[in-house]
């Protein structure tokens, strides 16, 4: 496991129930829960960043897409989700 380093952070009455019953829900302890909740939040905004990222660069280059004639042959691909 990568370096851990430890932090103070306030959360909600039902958020601390639910780490004080973190062995009922599978986990070693309240911070291996934390951890990978945050990893799933990591990996969720990334992946939306990404979107994020390709739509724009399409809107860019949506005039050059409508009317060069190198890149109307992809037209094809219109609505095919590449992620």
């Amino acid at each position: 496991m990568a370096s851990v380093k430890q932090k103070k952070f306030s959360i909600t009455s039902e958020q601390s129930s639910f780490l004080k019953d973190c062995k009922e829900w599978g986990y070693a302890d309240q911070s291996s829960i934390v951890r990978q909740a945050l990893d799933l939040l990591i990996r969720d905004e990334k992946k939306k960043r990404r979107k994020k990222q390709m739509a724009q660069k399409a809107r860019e280059l949506l005039a050059d897409y409508e009317t060069d004639r190198e890149m109307t042959p992809f037209i094809a691909l219109d609505g095919e989700d590449f992620l």
